[in-house]
């Protein structure tokens, strides 16, 4: 008798998690972009998020790539979360390493792009990638995020993405910015 209790606790738990996993949508809505640093390499300043429709905010605007960007730099990409949304972010073990910017093109932007092609004149990347990344002045139009990418068991809340370029030898970071979202959950 205890066995098939136990049984059916294990087979009722695994449905369980199934239902709460299998059925949940996940929403990601953009709040703002911030330029912090790297005036001289990134203009920025004419991004803009703007709500689309009722349910959904999206990035549009024009910024500029002052310089071409090669291995001379390294860009990498770090997560941090705000439960409550009062912004007091904490690190999150989720993050895109550094490394040097045509390996970061190469691999990271490439599995990536996508996602953004569509939505913006950045350059494809090709197998063998893109090196250096040429300046220029790039738009984006109507972006959003594909939310089907986030995984289920990442946590609501309110989540920042710190973009730094730092220059190789040197560690100094010479452009920085972020990227705030709220991530929500609702059952299908």
């Amino acid at each position: 008798m205890r066995a098939i209790t136990l049984l059916t606790l294990v087979i009722y738990l695994l449905y369980a998690t199934q239902q709460s996993y299998g059925l949940m949508k996940v929403i990601v809505d953009f709040d703002h972009w911030e330029h912090i640093n790297g005036s001289d390499i990134f203009n920025v300043d004419l991004l803009r998020v703007r709500k689309y429709n009722r349910t959904l905010s999206v990035l549009n605007g024009t910024a500029q790539v002052l310089v071409d960007l090669g291995d001379q730099y390294e860009y990498g990409l770090s997560f941090a979360r705000s439960a409550q949304g009062n912004n007091q972010y904490d690190a999150y073990p989720m993050k895109l390493a550094s490394r040097p910017f045509c390996e970061f093109i190469k691999t990271h932007y490439r599995d990536y792009q996508h996602m953004f092609l569509n939505f913006t004149n950045l350059p494809f990347v090709p197998a063998e990638g893109l090196c250096p990344f040429p300046k220029g002045e790039y738009w984006v139009k109507d972006a959003f995020i594909d939310s089907s990418v986030i995984p289920v068991v990442v946590p609501e809340g309110f989540w920042r993405a710190t973009t730094e370029l730092r220059i190789i030898g040197t560690g100094e970071v010479v452009a920085t910015g972020a990227m705030y979202v709220k991530l929500t959950k609702e059952l299908i």
